[in-house]
């Protein structure tokens, strides 16, 4: 569609585009936010995201024309998530731009293209999937922080036990239960190294073949958003 083509807008049309200008532009900085704590083909994703966005907003920009200015505001829960975003780029933060684009509202609003709409769809899938990744890493070092203290309290009480039980003087019960707490956390944090190091290894060893993403900007556009939800799900 043409913006030098459009009629004037309605006044309705004029205040959902603008909504719209608001969302893409708050959507590009999110995603932007969060690549910055990011690392790798984490980073590279959230990027390609942001720039999607980017196109969206041009596209609102033209059909705007002067009334795009003054800027819109964003409303406060957005500006709660850039906030969080450039603060620690978390999964809280993923999973709400998750739901994000799963209420857009491109399908039904004839002044937004098909390609746009089918863009916001496949956005959804993609942050899901990199919502879904940092979740399970998240889960994977809270399951091992668990168990690792309550390894390191069964251990350790059932070490000091023995010693009170002995009758030897107090302060030797509490050197020998430091002692315990020290030998546990090294312990402990070797054991997590070594697995944590198993992981990485075994994560590493499933990437896609990097000749094989040396051929993806041989495709077209539409294919190249495609791509990202190929990496997100690696």
């Amino acid at each position: 569609m043409n913006a030098h083509s459009l009629p004037d807008p309605t006044p309705e049309q004029i205040k959902r585009w603008r909504r719209y200008l608001a969302e893409e532009r708050d959507e590009a900085k999110i995603y932007r936010a969060i690549a910055k704590k990011r690392y790798g083909m984490n980073r590279e994703i959230l990027l390609e995201l942001a720039d999607a966005e980017k196109r969206h907003e041009n596209y609102w920009l033209a059909h705007l024309g002067p009334y795009a200015e003054p800027a819109p505001h964003s409303p406060w829960y957005i500006r709660l998530l850039q906030e969080l975003a450039i603060k620690i780029g978390s999964i809280f933060v993923l999973a709400m731009m998750q739901r994000s684009e799963e209420r857009g509202t491109y399908d039904v609003d004839a002044d937004a293209t098909p390609q746009m709409a089918a863009d916001e769809h496949l956005h959804s899938e993609v942050v899901r999937a990199l919502a879904a990744r940092s979740r399970a890493r998240f889960s994977g070092r809270a399951r091992a922080m668990v168990f690792g203290i309550n390894d390191g309290l069964v251990s350790n009480l059932a070490l000091v036990a023995g010693i009170a039980g002995t009758g030897v003087p107090v302060s030797i019960v509490l050197v020998t239960g430091l002692t315990g707490l020290v030998a546990g956390a090294l312990s402990m944090g070797a054991g997590e190294f070594i697995s944590i190091t198993s992981q990485r290894e075994l994560l590493e060893s499933s990437l896609p073949n990097p000749d094989v993403k040396q051929r993806l900007p041989m495709l077209d556009r539409a294919a190249n958003e495609l791509k990202l939800l190929f990496m997100a799900r690696a």
